[in-house]
Order: C-alpha cells, then structure tokens, then sequence
C-alpha cells in the first residue's frame, strides 16, 4: 500500500497468531477482518461440543470462529454484569424471528463463503455478509475504526466490572440493518453531506485525503460521521460490519454495550441524518468469553 494511502497506528499489525479456541482471547475480534462471514444465532447448545468443532474448523479449514453467549444462556445469578437485552430505539422495525438466541457462532474465512458448523442445536437464525471495498451506502467504512491495543485495552476488552469469567472476553452488539429506498434517491452532493465524507475519495469534507483526521465543527452538525465520532459522542467501539443484500450485518465489540452502545444508539437516532435512511430489521446482544484454557471448553467458568 503506498504511504499516502497508510493510515493513523500503521505500525500496529493486527493480531496474527494462528487462531485457536485456546488462545487467551478468542479469535475474529481484533484479528485480521477476513472478507466473508457467516453468524448463526442458536438455541442452548453443549459448549464443549461448540469448541471441539470450532476448534477443528479453524485448524482444518482456516478462518476464525467466535463463540459468544446470549442473555437466556444464563440464570440471574450467573449471567455477565453487562449482558442485558438490548433496549427498543427509535426507528427500529425488528422482525422477532431475526433477534436474540442463546448461542452465537461467527465463522469468518478469506477463501469463500464459510459454511455453519455442524451442531446438534435448533438455529435461530443466521445472516451472510462480504467485505466489500465499500460498504452498503457507497463509502469507504472503518478509516476511524480503533486500531491500536490501548483503544482496544480502554473500549474493547473486559478488565473490571464483571464476573471474573469474562475478564480478557468482551461483548458482541449485532444489528441488521436495511437501507430504505430513499438513500439510492438522494443526489451524490446529499449523500455526502450526510455522511460527511466525498464519496469517490472517502476523504471527510473537512479534509482531502482517505486517512485525513475529520474536523467535526467544519462538518454538517448531523452528518453521520460527526454525530458518530468518540470525540462528540464519548462512546468507542470496535466496527466489523459485513454487507448485505439488504444493507449492512452491522457487528461491534466492546466492554459494556449499556454504557457504549446504548448511549451511541440513542444519540444516533435522535441527531444523525443517516438514520432517517435506515432501519434496524433484527437486534442481538452476546457476551464473548475469553479463550478456553487447554481441555476446557469456551465460558467453563461463567457456567
């Protein structure tokens, strides 16, 4: 990639070590973002046999496998501090059938779409999604995204504040999200403006280049991107969206989602221009533990 296009936190390298189960913080998270993914959401399911085969997946066949779990999977007394069900928010249109479950399993591969695991478990519900060049809307996404282990020390992983067994785990927010008809209607120039970024080169309006640092207060006050940013919203998260028929598989990781999504959502639906444009169609929540200890099995020790 020519220096131009690097850029901030060039000198960190994402998370190369060759995906296990085992390892002490689960895969597809902060390793490299493959091009296909494949999430299934499950009914309760024997968590050594989710491992056991997450495990041969990725050695057998490459890719990642995530292994998250949902509210139902626990009892009051042992369920994570922060998993909760995700409240309603403004402009939701969520189908029940596209929403919750108790098991998560996100499959990521680089080599073609990854076909689901083989378990003995009821799915819920499962969505499809690729990493295209740009995302959904027509622009180039994930230029602000968090990139260097300190962010991810401070807004993705769990360190205080919860049950012992996801300290080093973090939480997944999945949302799937339709773009209405009246996106492809608005002219270039208004799409743009909504986002806050020139559709052809990616770069903020405030600025000229792809990587150049946004500055909000030269941005529309609800392009989307300025409505979105740490700096005005307080709230960082991890972004690892898949594009879909439909719009976007909208994936996040972070430490609490009451404390960062929620509030991100809320001001989202109340101040940023996009979201007159889209629609949440199916909403889910899960905890992700960290790595399983040799001869374990992932959330041993939440359950």
């Amino acid at each position: 990639m020519p220096i131009a296009q690097r850029g901030p936190g060039w000198t960190y390298r994402p998370d190369d070590t060759t995906p296990s189960v085992h390892n002490p913080r689960q895969p597809g998270i902060v390793t490299p973002h493959l091009r296909h993914a494949l999430l299934t959401a499950y009914e309760m399911a024997d968590l050594r046999e989710v491992t056991e085969r997450a495990e041969a997946r990725m050695r057998e066949a490459g890719g990642t496998v995530t292994i998250g779990l949902g509210p139902g999977a626990f009892d009051d007394a042992h369920r994570p501090t922060a998993l909760r069900p995700l409240p309603a928010f403004a402009g939701d249109d969520l189908d029940p059938a596209r929403c919750g479950g108790d098991l998560a399993v996100l499959i990521c591969a680089d080599d073609g779409p990854p076909e689901p695991l083989a378990l003995q478990a009821h799915a819920r519900w499962s969505r499809r999604g690729i990493r295209g060049d740009r995302g959904a809307l027509g622009f180039r996404e994930g230029t602000l995204n968090l990139k260097r282990p300190r962010d991810f020390d401070r807004h993705v992983w769990v360190r205080r504040d919860d049950r012992s067994g996801m300290i080093g785990g973090t939480y997944l927010v999945v949302r799937d999200i339709a773009v209405n008809p009246s996106w492809a209607e608005l002219p270039e120039r208004e799409q743009e403006r909504v986002i806050g970024r020139d559709k052809r080169t990616g770069a903020p309006l405030s600025g000229t280049r792809l990587y150049d640092p946004p500055i909000l207060e030269r941005l529309p006050p609800d392009a989307h991107i300025r409505v979105a940013a740490p700096r005005t919203s307080s709230v960082a998260i991890l972004r690892r969206g898949y594009d879909t028929d439909e719009g976007l598989l909208f994936l996040a990781f972070m430490a609490d989602p009451r404390r960062q999504f929620v509030p991100l959502q809320r001001r989202l639906a109340k101040h940023d221009a996009l979201h007159r444009h889209t629609r949440a169609t199916g909403s889910a929540v899960f905890a992700i533990p960290p790595g399983a200890a040799p001869n374990s099995f992932i959330a041993q020790s939440l359950l």
